[in-house]
């Protein structure tokens, strides 16, 4: 009786004692890190010190609630840092359904300014899209990775591949399916309502898809076309009332902009070159809305400057070049995608809330990276920062054990020819020995 031989797999753990070597890249995008997270530590203080004392009665009651999540959010870097991504790809499917379970349950909580977006137990508040966020990143690479290539169907390009075969790798495989887990979480996230949460998820999908070539020219398309028509979208949106209004302030108008606007405008402009000196801001005084959180950068650029600004968006261009290229020498694609993803994520949010302060685009709810106040955006980021560490100390193992086996094949090879030109018979000394 014939029997079926089942492939063994080697259990996964959670954890590795030893994830790999500690590469000169890791150890100056670390670097970067610990500078940007100082720098937003003082900024907050500045921005919130003010604020903290008149509506709280403690200078430091947003410092130092910040300070707390920041503690742990180290200690969940430093556990991810260890976290195998094996792991984490086998847990991206529960997770999601996790997520799932988790915006729904915020749908039942009691709305914040008409909002529900956030899962209130005992004294602990936690936002429910940055976890998603996350899991999106997680399931979307790990299904994009496993999707089929156009080149496993013809690898030396000498059959023509059939329509219905690039229609179901390119369209269905690689574009279709990684994005149909997206959906539901569109629509949990548009009933609470959370527009900022659902552009940046998609956002960040978006650009892992983009990236990793998923789609090939489709994908460059659609994201082109979206962008082209992204204006004339957000101007026919009128069933949320307070997205509309902000779509109504977003214009060159001082006397139709929105309060919030109109004050970081003027934060910005009374900065001047060097700025007001830091603590010397006056539109934090109550005057600018959501100093710590959404424009905490007016409150950088009028008590820091131009230059302050532009140091800060330098910072972050080199924290994201090196954390992409820690992604691009990943151990396998799907750590790459990861990667990309998490960077991604940084990326956005960054573009988003400078160019929101500057009223480049309508005013929305997202904070800025590291800056900002908000317990469960930071502790998330930190988690995110340690898969990115995994990924980097992976991929610099796995490059150290490819560069020893081309040495060993290296090796392996002039020995051969030396054993061959040992063999080998010189037939004019031969002559010469015969003739003696």
């Amino acid at each position: 009786m014939a029997t079926i031989r089942r492939k063994h797999r080697e259990p996964v753990r959670p954890l590795q004692r030893d994830p790999g070597p500690w590469s000169r890249l890791v150890i100056d995008w670390l670097a970067t890190l610990a500078v940007i997270m100082v720098f937003g530590l003082v900024m907050l203080f500045s921005a919130s010190y003010t604020t903290g004392y008149l509506r709280m009665g403690d200078s430091f009651h947003y410092i130092k609630q910040q300070a707390l999540c920041m503690m742990i959010g180290l200690g969940c870097m430093f556990v991810m840092s260890y976290m195998d991504y094996r792991f984490l790809r086998k847990m991206a499917v529960p997770g999601y359904f996790i997520v799932l379970v988790m915006l729904a349950v915020t749908l039942t909580m009691a709305p914040l300014n008409g909002c529900r977006r956030w899962i209130r137990f005992g004294g602990f508040t936690l936002q429910s899209s940055e976890v998603a966020k996350f899991e999106m990143i997680l399931l979307c690479s790990s299904l994009a990775a496993k999707a089929p290539q156009i080149e496993k169907y013809d690898p030396a390009r000498r059959v023509r591949v059939t329509p219905h075969t690039w229609f179901y790798v390119r369209v269905w495989k690689q574009l279709i399916f990684p994005v149909l887990p997206l959906l539901p979480v569109i629509v949990l996230l548009a009933l609470e309502p959370h527009m900022s949460g659902i552009v940046l998820t998609v956002a960040v999908v978006g650009t892992i898809l983009l990236l990793s070539g998923s789609g090939g020219i489709l994908t460059w398309v659609g994201a082109g076309a979206a962008g082209l028509m992204l204006e004339t979208l957000l101007s026919h949106v009128d069933s949320i009332p307070y997205l509309q209004d902000r779509l109504d302030g977003w214009t060159q108008d001082l006397s139709k902009m929105t309060d919030q606007t109109v004050q970081s405008l003027y934060a910005i402009g009374s900065g001047g070159l060097t700025g007001l000196g830091l603590g010397n801001s006056v539109e934090k005084q109550l005057w600018l809305p959501e100093s710590t959180n959404d424009f905490i950068f007016s409150v950088v650029c009028e008590e820091l400057g131009f230059i302050g600004a532009v140091l800060i968006i330098v910072l972050f261009v080199l924290f994201i070049v090196q954390g992409l290229l820690i992604a691009y020498r990943a151990e396998n694609l799907y750590c790459t995608m990861v990667g990309i993803g998490i960077m991604a994520q940084i990326a956005w949010q960054v573009f988003c809330n400078i160019a929101v302060v500057t009223n480049t685009l309508p005013n929305t709810g997202i904070s800025l990276p590291f800056f900002s106040s908000g317990g469960t955006s930071l502790i998330l980021l930190l988690a995110e920062m340690g898969v990115m560490v995994n990924i980097g100390r992976n991929g610099e193992r796995a490059a150290q054990q490819r560069e020893a086996m081309r040495a060993q094949h290296e090796a392996a090879k002039a020995e051969r020819e030396a054993d061959r030109a040992s063999r080998t018979i010189d037939l004019d000394a031969a002559r010469r020995a015969r003739e003696v």
